[in-house]
């Protein structure tokens, strides 16, 4: 039911799976049917829906493509056991049972369709700035009594009988004080999914409702559960359940939501188990005849296969790509190969490819990948409030070409510079910038702009400890960087020496995004895979990760620049138990300022609620001309542990002394 939206951004499906089973039946005679085939009632039924989130661009077309996706490989994949199944009992001339369906061997394939649903929406048109398609997606399968259900967002799934009503499903918000939440997981939102998978036994005379949010917060528990239960005992009194020709309770709940106010699309499926394991099936989007998505079955629908890719690798230097050419190679590694191009106008940039080492690494290419639509999301130059891309052509963005290299010297190309979100222009951001490649393009690779510099790595092993000044000169270029993908709701969760570029300006650039994930949404905020010296010790344990994260990080960069050695050993931030110690006498034999050093201490701590909240905050308290008293000064047992231990030496001789001379005589 479109309710009082213009749009009816829901969709659902209810559909049996396997469909080659049911060409089988046609085309057997009857005793072979019978003999090879399932039981009516053991025949897989699924149920899926998916609600578009309206913050993005295409919400309607982010929930039919999520049904559409997800029944097309379900189908499959039930249908390649089925045919596995029917093979082997063929050859032995039995019969087929439900049990050809375990329960591993299903969940494994919801997940991977779930998975690739994702994929397909979060890698679509990775030029965008804002994410085009978002959706909830809460779905049963249900073969015989079994009942695998799969859920992420906020939509409900209610398991319910004349007696009980119980909440299946997780509402994935992020709630702040007594609001509705914010939605933390959805289909599309990051490369990984927040999936909830779990597997029961469904009972005679028990139902299932799967229910938007625009059903569930306008009607009153109390009431939903009355309503409930006056239904189940309805049809738990009604033997036939053929003679419930006008038995719609989904649709009075939608009415109820939309009398009660609710201004949100609604959708309700509801299915029952019967006599003889048989499933009743209830469904509900009012007002869909213009505007509702309704699939009741999608063995027709087209797949949506990933795109395929391949690996540009082997390049020679006077190769050429997509029209760039090799002009040079800058590095091949175990994971990548990285080239220098320049295309037909002289323009130069970085070709970065995976090493066909890596291409059995699902998890880098996924990560390879995420990097690029992350790159390209950061790289929009545009005005804030302006549309994220021209719908028309989403190439046609005016953009800032990199240098153009010709014989004599070195031009930039002249264009008009907008300001990236956040309100600093994009080269001025500090952020790599990333450039699309050709739509038609079959390889996988980024394009980046060309840096002429080094690493903050190598930086450091040329000079060597650097001083105050200095020192707080860099932590302010790299925040600055930073506090760019905060303000687009992004955590770096990679910041490191080797992963700050430094130019023959003195400008510093960010790279390397595939550990990027959402500081909003409950995504893979896991540990990085690479150099553990620099992750925060939060991200081995259950505390929240955010924006004081990243500031660990700079943090331990800070540290190294000053002493030219870290503060803590990859071990000690991996246990949960150990106790973090800053050696702050290697500060203070740089004689860095008090202030400083309190900076740095606490922008270390392992609890995250000490740590600064932001990073301007913490760059402030570092700056070495920041007069301000401290508010909380280091005790003097650590400014100079020796001289408190020589007075508490002497006052304990003094106190000894006066007890000796007071009562030696009386002795």
């Amino acid at each position: 039911m479109a309710g009082r939206k213009l749009e009816n951004q829901d969709s659902l499906l209810i559909s049996t799976c396997l469909l080659n089973h049911l060409d089988e039946i046609k085309l057997q005679n009857k005793n072979q049917a019978h003999k090879l085939s399932l039981k009516p009632e053991h025949l897989p039924v699924l149920c899926v829906l998916a609600d578009g989130v309206s913050a993005c661009q295409f919400p309607k077309q982010a929930s039919r493509l999520a049904v559409e996706i997800m029944t097309d490989y379900v189908i499959k994949g039930l249908n390649h056991i089925y045919n596995q199944a029917l093979a082997e009992k063929q050859q032995l001339n039995q019969h087929l049972s439900k049990q050809i369906f375990d329960d591993e061997s299903v969940a494994g394939i919801i997940k991977s369709a779930v998975i690739k649903a994702n994929d397909s929406m979060y890698f679509s048109q990775s030029y965008q700035r804002v994410a085009p398609l978002l959706s909830t997606l809460s779905g049963v399968l249900c073969i015989g009594d079994r009942v695998h259900l799969f859920h992420t967002g906020d939509s409900r799934i209610y398991r319910l009988s004349k007696d009980s009503m119980v909440v299946l499903s997780e509402d994935h918000r992020i709630h702040h004080g007594q609001d509705k939440g914010a939605l933390s997981a959805a289909l599309g939102a990051d490369t990984g999914v927040d999936l909830q998978q779990t597997v029961f036994t469904m009972h005679q005379n028990e139902y299932l409702a799967l229910m938007t949010d625009g059903v569930y917060e306008h009607i009153d528990p109390i009431e939903m559960q009355f309503e409930f239960s006056a239904a189940a005992t309805q049809l738990e009194n009604t033997p036939n359940w053929h003679d419930l020709k006008h038995w719609h309770l989904s649709h009075q709940l939608c009415q109820h939501a939309y009398a009660e106010g609710s201004n949100d699309n609604l959708s309700i499926i509801m299915l029952g188990m019967g006599l003889a394991s048989a499933i009743k099936i209830n469904s509900n989007t009012q007002g869909m005849n213009n505007d509702g998505e309704v699939f009741m079955d999608a063995r027709n629908k087209k797949s949506h296969m990933p795109i395929q890719y391949k690996l540009p690798t082997g390049l020679r230097v006077g190769d050429s790509i997509d029209g760039f050419e090799v002009t040079s190679i800058i590095a091949r590694t175990a994971r990548s190969e990285v080239y220098l191009v320049e295309d037909s106008l002289g323009h130069e940039y970085v070709l970065k490819s995976p090493s066909l080492r890596a291409v059995d690494d699902g998890e880098y290419l996924r990560s390879f990948l995420k990097e690029r639509k992350i790159g390209l999301s950061l790289s929009k130059h545009r005005r804030a409030g302006e549309a994220a891309y021209n719908q028309t052509n989403p190439n046609l963005i005016q953009q800032v070409m990199p240098p153009l290299k010709t014989k004599g010297a070195t031009t930039t190309s002249v264009e008009v510079t907008t300001t990236a979100l956040g309100g600093s222009a994009l080269g001025e951001s500090g952020l790599l910038r990333y450039y699309p490649v050709p739509a038609s393009s079959i390889y996988l690779y980024h394009l980046t702009e060309y840096i002429e510099g080094e690493s903050l790595r190598a930086f450091m092993e040329r000079n060597g400890p650097c001083d105050v000044w200095q020192t707080h000169d860099l932590l302010t270029k790299i925040g600055m960087a930073v506090r760019v993908m905060h303000r687009n709701y992004l955590l770096h969760q990679d910041i490191k020496p080797e992963n700050i570029l430094l130019t023959k300006s003195g400008a510093v650039k960010l790279i390397d995004f595939g550990s990027v994930a959402s500081s909003i949404l409950k995504d893979n905020t896991r540990p990085p895979v690479g150099d553990l010296h620099y992750a925060a010790p939060e991200y081995y344990t259950d505390a929240p990760k955010g924006v004081h994260s990243d500031l660990f990080s700079i943090a331990v960069i800070g540290f190294e620049l000053l002493t030219g050695h870290r503060p803590f050993t990859s071990q000690m931030l991996m246990s949960a138990s150990a106790v973090l110690v800053v050696p702050a006498n290697l500060l203070r034999q740089k004689q860095v300022p008090a202030t400083s050093q309190q900076a740095l201490l606490r922008a270390l701590h392992r609890n995250t609620n000490v740590r600064h909240q932001a990073i301007g905050e913490f760059l402030q308290d570092f700056n070495p001309d920041n007069s301000a008293s401290l508010s909380d000064p280091e005790p003097l047992i650590k400014r100079n542990p020796l001289l408190v231990w020589h007075s508490i030496c002497l006052l304990q001789g003094i106190v000894i002394l006066f007890l000796l001379i007071k009562f030696l005589p009386s002795l």
